[in-house]
């Protein structure tokens, strides 16, 4: 009998707390949005990088205030432009590493006034330089979202 007691008591925990997670019902109930990812910028060296970082960017100046060009020759070696009278961009950049870091953002969806982006990282080996990882994509104005949450997605 005591042992059924607990049993039940444990599942009863476990069911308040699943359906009490307000991150799974936001999902549940969001939308997908378009967006198009950056390409071809990198964190300014003066940017705090000891911690990371989430960023809604508004403006062209605030933009450049975080990230630099870094174009290439040859095919897709122009950075994504973006058009800041009719775009946003939200950003996340981790702190500095040695090692390889891949980071993407998968998906970007919205719930009612919050927006959530999806993102992934992937390490690899270390490396004999540092790096900052980041992950940037363009959404569409005018948007009345007044929350932005960013959550991380294992592979």
């Amino acid at each position: 009998m005591k042992k059924a007691l607990i049993m039940m008591a444990v599942a009863a925990v476990i069911t308040v707390l699943t359906a009490c997670n307000p991150t799974k019902e936001l999902e549940a109930n969001s939308l997908e949005i378009n967006y198009t990812t950056l390409r071809n910028y990198f964190v300014n060296n003066y940017v705090d990088v000891s911690k990371e970082q989430h960023l809604y960017i508004n403006s062209e100046e605030e933009f450049f205030n975080y990230f630099g060009h870094a174009a290439y020759m040859g095919n897709g070696g122009q950075p994504t432009q973006v058009n800041f009278k009719q775009q946003f961009v939200v950003a996340i950049v981790l702190p500095e590493t040695n090692r390889e870091t891949a980071l993407n953002i998968t998906d970007v969806r919205r719930n009612g006034d919050t927006i959530i982006i999806y993102y992934r990282e992937n390490r690899g080996e270390k490396t004999s330089y540092t790096m900052v990882p980041w992950a940037a994509v363009a959404l569409d104005k005018p948007t009345d979202a007044r929350d932005f949450r960013f959550l991380y997605r294992k592979q």
